[in-house]
């Protein structure tokens, strides 16, 4: 048997150096993670064409929404706030196309950071364009240095998913973030949250698979956090062909 295809979403990033031209990047640690889960990772470049993405989508087993610029707060039906980042018009259209099309499919999802956002965003939810909104204390959820290195505590808060199974009532994690969930979407539960409150996951409870985190698993895990690397090696495993 085959190991399971995970499809990972890219960034449509401006080069600076020459003037109207882009490249099709994303992280390494997302490749490596999945590789380390059990997986073969592809990487599923920015388009358009529905059609195409389509067909792309017929050749992987399960998908990988990364992190990355921030959503146009338009998706959301909010106007640009003080402290919103650089956004990608590209990328959202292409991301919730493949979200809207994999969705039919019933395959596994995990989103990470942006791509716990998207979902959120998709399924009708809000988010705050920056932490200052948040309305109250909160904890540093954009660290400075040292990917791997976890810097606050999650709240595993329900006991039914992935991550109760794996890790109990807590895990330490990293964070690499300043935009964070709102309103939560339609048909999501929350399940772990961080101690100033803010949602650090969530589960689709009627899907198969479905997952939003709003650390960076991929991080720790490419550079030896074996905690971490069991979030990948369930998540491809759920991606198996029978």
């Amino acid at each position: 048997m085959r190991k399971p295809i995970i499809g990972i979403t890219s960034a449509h990033e401006k080069e600076e150096g020459l003037r109207n031209y882009h490249r099709t990047t994303v992280s390494i640690d997302y490749t490596k993670a999945v590789v380390a889960g059990g997986g073969i990772p592809l990487v599923i470049p920015v388009t358009s064409d529905r059609e195409i993405i389509k067909a792309q989508l017929e050749l992987v087993d399960g998908l990988l929404l990364s992190g990355g610029a921030d959503l146009n707060p338009f998706l959301y039906g909010q106007d640009f706030k003080e402290g919103i980042g650089v956004i990608s018009p590209e990328r959202d259209e292409c991301e919730m196309m493949i979200l809207e099309e994999f969705l039919k499919t019933g395959k596994p999802i995990l989103g990470i950071c942006r791509g716990h956002q998207l979902i959120n965003t998709y399924f009708n939810g809000t988010l705050f364009q920056d932490m200052r909104y948040f309305g109250k204390d909160y904890l540093k959820h954009r660290q400075d240095l040292y990917p791997e290195l976890a810097t606050h505590i999650v709240n595993i808060v329900d006991k039914d998913n992935m991550l109760a199974e794996l890790y109990g009532e807590k895990i330490a994690t990293n964070s690499f973030h300043h935009q964070i969930v709102d309103k939560l979407g339609d048909g999501l539960t929350v399940i772990a949250t961080a101690n100033d409150g803010v949602v650090e996951a969530f589960q689709m409870k009627s899907h198969k698979f479905l997952y939003g985190i709003q650390w960076h698993p991929e991080m720790m895990t490419a550079r030896g956090n074996q905690e971490m690397k069991k979030i990948f090696e369930t998540f491809v495993k759920h991606c198996e062909v029978k």
